[in-house]
């Protein structure tokens, strides 16, 4: 998991935005290798928006100094990160993660919109007027504007379960008119060409961005909505008691760390906490002897087998954040289906 602090800002990345030092911690006493827990760790920070204001990662000499081990390991899980397309070194100024340029702009936009806003409320305040006349003024306007133009959109995952629910989320900001197909990783690779230019806008997880490039035209919109834990998610861990034996297993053995910080996060209470991975030994004993089971998205079907009667199970799962779809996703979309409505007008005036 990554913490930030503010620094100084840097010369030629985006004037308006923050930059922040990112510290990365990582438990020396779990069974898993450092490298993969530091590559594990940027990868959910990735996909929780830690970085969304430019963070600036350590330097190799400096997360090593930090973390306690070689400079070699670092350098390592940073060359590992970059061959994903996930991090990048700009001379003179550190290492970034990718940062998503369509997402850019339009996260400008809106963070522009937010300053104008801002002042039209002083402005409406001078002249006694309270938000109520704001809200009366938007329904006025929503009920005279048509629906715009739905795009064909599909999204990729891991699992076409949780992507549906993903989509689900998705579809209540962007309106039920949206329609979006579903692929996991795999069918995405065996999709025909003619298939992969037939859609105008992609989603698919935050740090899986560059696997879809490899196959999407770089003008075709590809967004990711950053993830956190669902609300039921946090509810459970929140109820377990302090004295709960608690087992945690991921399809993922890189995931386990940042799903380990996760949980104490919002389950401090807890005591000693095992981790284990699909792949590993001794699961099977593992799990017998764990009264309550916590297992990242796509375990269940491989757990069912093994789990005893006896253990309280639930899945770690995530959901979009609400406020990318509102503030990032919808005007994006937007965006873009004024845009294929155009080009729709423009090809009946022709």
């Amino acid at each position: 998991m990554c913490r930030t602090r503010p620094t100084e800002r840097t010369g030629n990345r985006n004037p308006n935005r923050i930059t922040e030092a990112c510290i990365i911690n990582i438990d020396k006493n779990l069974p898993i290798a450092l490298q993969t827990q530091i590559v594990g760790a940027i990868e959910y920070g990735i996909m929780a928006g830690t970085y969304r204001h430019d963070v600036a990662l350590p330097s190799v000499r400096a997360l090593s100094k930090q973390l306690g081990v070689a400079q070699l390991t670092v350098s390592h899980a940073y060359q590992t990160l970059k061959s994903m397309g996930l991090i990048e070194t700009i001379a003179g100024k550190g290492t970034y993660v990718v940062r998503n340029r369509q997402e850019m702009v339009h996260e400008d936009q809106v963070s522009q919109l937010h300053q104008r806003f801002q002042q039209l409320l002083q402005d409406a305040a001078r002249l006694g007027l309270s938000e109520s006349f704001f809200i009366g003024a938007l329904n006025q306007m929503q009920a005279a504007t048509a629906p715009p133009v739905a795009l064909r959109m599909a999204m990729v995952g891991n699992s076409n379960r949780i992507n549906r629910s993903y989509i689900a989320s998705i579809c209540d900001v962007l309106g039920n008119q949206q329609q979006v197909d579903t692929y996991t990783f795999r069918e995405f690779a065996e999709l025909a060409a003619d298939k992969l230019a037939s859609y105008q806008f992609w989603l698919t997880i935050p740090h899986c961005i560059p696997r879809l490039r490899q196959r999407i035209d770089p003008q075709t919109p590809v967004f990711a909505p950053y993830l956190i834990p669902a609300e039921d998610t946090r509810t459970r861990l929140a109820q377990l008691s302090a004295d709960s034996s608690v087992l945690l297993v991921s399809r993922y053995q890189a995931f386990l760390p940042a799903m380990l910080e996760g949980v104490k996060t919002f389950a401090p209470h807890l005591g000693q906490i095992a981790i284990a991975a699909l792949e590993d030994e001794g699961l099977t004993a593992a799990l017998a002897s764990h009264k309550t089971i916590i297992y990242s998205t796509g375990c269940h079907s491989h757990l069912q087998p093994l789990l005893p009667a006896s253990s309280s199970v639930f899945e770690y799962r995530h959901t979009p954040e609400p406020r990318y779809l509102r503030e990032i996703l919808r005007p994006a979309w937007h965006h873009y289906c004024q845009h294929l409505d155009l080009q729709g007008d423009n090809n009946e005036n022709q």
